[in-house]
């Protein structure tokens, strides 16, 4: 709401008093018949306290001091992503916050060091080379006299 709570009480009593009508106590709040309406009714039954902006939002802001922090833990370690960062120094904004800022400052390609290396198989014949992702024993029933083998994905 753009008016604090006694600006709003005194344009509701005004109108409850007959001394305003709906229409010009709407163009006073900058909104709309209906909503003066809903805080005539609440204003009622709550009194002022009925007309406190109850609402809440997780919009959050960073200070210059969070911001700073950012950009020099990136520009240090330049492998870490927005939600690292985030997660790191304790900060109450999306990860996408972050990584806003990681383009305004212009370090938003920036990723020299990786966290896990690739790693690259090659392969003289085609089918020579067999990978799964599936932890654990695997049976293969066809694959001679019912033997099984143990394959395990290792980074």
């Amino acid at each position: 709401m753009k008016y604090s709570v006694v600006k709003r009480t005194e344009i509701v009593r005004a109108y409850l008093r007959n001394e305003i009508s709906k229409q010009s106590a709407a163009g006073l709040l900058c909104c709309s018949t209906r909503t003066i309406e809903r805080q005539v009714k609440a204003f009622i039954v709550y009194g002022p306290v009925g007309l406190k902006d109850n609402r809440h939002s997780n919009y959050h802001k960073l200070s210059q001091k969070q911001k700073d922090a950012v950009v020099s833990l990136k520009k240090k370690d330049r492998w870490r992503s927005g939600r690292n960062i985030r997660d790191k120094l304790n900060l109450p904004v999306n990860r996408k916050t972050i990584t806003n800022l990681f383009r305004r400052e212009g370090l938003s390609r920036e990723n020299s060091k990786r966290v896990k290396a690739i790693t690259r198989f090659e392969a003289i014949a085609p089918n020579d080379l067999w990978q799964t992702d599936i932890m654990g024993k695997i049976d293969f029933p066809k694959a001679g006299a019912g033997e099984s083998f143990a394959y395990f994905l290792i980074y």
